[in-house]
């Protein structure tokens, strides 16, 4: 069984969306001890959760433009870092 917190980073939500997920009945908790704890079937739970787009920005001044390539390979790397 999982706990709330477990739950939440493996999906990557927060815990009030979990709760909006709960009430809405998406998801049905196992009370112990009067504590939500969830199964380990996360793979059923991941179906619900939405993909999100994710924006990376990148913005230097006119007179640095030769950053801009730095910014977007540091952006890169760290899209590498969280997607894999």
């Amino acid at each position: 069984m999982l706990k709330l917190k477990e739950v939440c980073q493996e999906l990557g939500i927060s815990y009030r969306t979990l709760q909006s997920y709960v009430k809405e009945g998406y998801i049905k908790p196992v009370v112990q001890s009067g504590k939500w704890r969830f199964r380990e079937d996360l793979e059923k739970l991941m179906g619900i959760v939405k993909k999100r787009k994710v924006v990376l920005y990148a913005r230097v001044s006119n007179e640095r433009k030769d950053d801009l390539v730095d910014q977007v390979k540091y952006l890169q790397q760290l899209w590498d870092f969280n997607v894999t």
